[in-house]
């Protein structure tokens, strides 16, 4: 019979690197939203926060639509292994950013005209407010409609997750065969010295038995 071989662990090591690696980066990322927003000031590197935000703030508004999205898709995505974990998991992320976007839709229409009239903010006052309220709504249409508003993009990243998951569950159940087959195999061994102990031992009763007919044969003799 051919021996199964199981899938590798991955070592500890790599796993601690792994966390110690996550953990660096969004303690990394949290720092520098706290000296960009002026909360810390660290000599040096709050020149260097103030001036990522300036690159990436035209960026901000497509991360409430992308998060949204990926939520819907996960939810929307056939059952695959962990689903319940990946939703709660985009879930957060739309939740963190809920807070942002609704001061933003807030701050699209007040009531500080003249004689308490309702004030809209213009275009180019408020462009990355009206462009994020506008990829919301394209997305919740567009999902809803089965268009392909992301170019395919997000798709890809969740077929990715699943292909990753479906993976791992398949590796594990391997891990369990592989562990049951082993288990099989020294229960086949033990049961296989117990029925050569049972023949020995039925061979010697044989033996014995013959022994005595002829000792018997030789008295009546």
């Amino acid at each position: 019979m051919a021996s199964y071989e199981a899938p590798k662990k991955t070592s500890k090591l790599r796993i601690f690197l792994f966390i110690l690696a996550g953990t660096t980066l969004f303690s990394a990322m949290v720092l520098m939203i706290f000296l960009a927003t002026d909360v810390l000031t660290i000599p040096y590197l709050t020149p260097v926060a103030h001036f990522l935000r300036i690159i990436l703030s035209p960026f901000v508004p497509l991360l409430a639509p992308l998060m949204l999205g990926a939520f819907l898709k996960v939810c929307q995505h056939p059952t695959f292994p962990r689903k319940k974990t990946w939703v709660l998991i985009t879930a957060c992320w739309c939740f963190n950013q809920v807070q942002r976007v609704c001061t933003d839709v807030r701050g699209l229409w007040s009531w500080t005209g003249e004689e308490g009239a309702l004030e809209i903010c213009g275009l180019n006052e408020c462009k990355g407010s009206w462009v994020e309220v506008g990829l919301l709504v394209l997305v919740v249409l567009g999902q809803w409609r089965g268009w392909r508003w992301d170019m395919g993009l997000v798709d890809k990243w969740v077929e990715g997750i699943v292909a990753q998951n479906i993976n791992a569950e398949e590796a594990k159940k391997q891990k369990a065969m592989g562990a049951d087959v082993e288990r099989g195999l020294v229960d086949s061994d033990v049961k296989e010295v117990v029925a050569k102990e049972d023949f020995v031992g039925s061979d010697m009763e044989k033996t014995a038995l013959l022994a005595d007919v002829e000792v018997n044969g030789v008295e009546k003799a």
